[in-house]
């Protein structure tokens, strides 16, 4: 009898902040990246966010532009004066413009609304 091995983990316990204030969506992400091996938190808007960063810097952050209160632009701007923590756009401003001017202002990656898992 052989045994099939499920593979390697993706995440190994790192922490993720999750930026996003619709939150049956961030609840989506975040269980996917649980799922996966990473511990996410979940920030419901920019300010949450900044503060999330400042008290306890995560390995990633994921990250809504469209945000209530402190706006995903700031957010990328603030935390650049400061750390080099990957950050990932995920947003449905999907035009040229937007997707230069994230990776200018210090995102990584920046992915479309809808996305699939």
């Amino acid at each position: 009898m052989s045994s099939v091995s499920p593979g390697p983990v993706a995440g190994n316990g790192e922490r993720i902040l999750v930026v996003e204030d619709e939150p049956a969506f961030a609840e989506l992400i975040a269980l996917w990246l649980a799922r996966h091996g990473w511990r996410p938190e979940i920030a419901p808007d920019g300010a949450h966010a900044l503060r999330a960063v400042a008290e306890d810097p995560p390995d990633l952050i994921v990250l809504d532009l469209g945000l209530p209160r402190v706006d995903g632009w700031h957010v990328i701007e603030r935390v650049r004066e400061a750390s080099m923590v990957p950050i990932i756009v995920v947003t449905a401003r999907g035009s040229e413009a937007d997707k230069v001017r994230g990776l200018a202002t210090g995102a990584d990656d920046y992915v479309t609304k809808p996305l699939s898992f």
